[in-house]
C-alpha cells in the first residue's frame, strides 16, 4: 500500500465516523425534540439550541480533521 492509498485510507475512515456522529448526534435531538413536544421532558425550548448543540461538536472536528484533509489535494513529490 503506497502513503498516498493510505492517506485515502485514513480519510475515508475519519470521514465515516464524523457521518456516524453527526447522524447520532441528530438522531438523539431530534428523538429528544419529540419527547419534549409530547411532554415527556423539559430539556429546552427552542429546536435551535438542540441544534446548535449537534452542530458544535460536528464544527469543532471538521477543524480538527481540515489539516489532514489539506494533505490529501497537495501533490506527492
Amino acid at each position: 500500500m503506497t502513503v498516498f492509498n493510505l492517506r485515502w485510507a485514513l480519510m475515508v475512515l475519519c470521514l465515516l465516523i464524523f457521518v456516524g456522529s453527526f447522524a447520532a448526534l441528530l438522531l438523539a435531538s431530534w428523538q429528544h425534540h419529540r419527547a419534549v413536544k409530547q411532554g415527556l421532558d423539559n430539556f429546552h425550548d427552542e429546536l435551535w439550541v438542540e441544534i446548535a448543540w449537534t452542530l458544535a461538536p460536528c464544527i469543532i472536528v471538521l477543524l480538527l480533521v481540515w489539516p489532514t484533509a489539506r494533505l490529501f489535494w497537495t501533490p506527492l513529490h
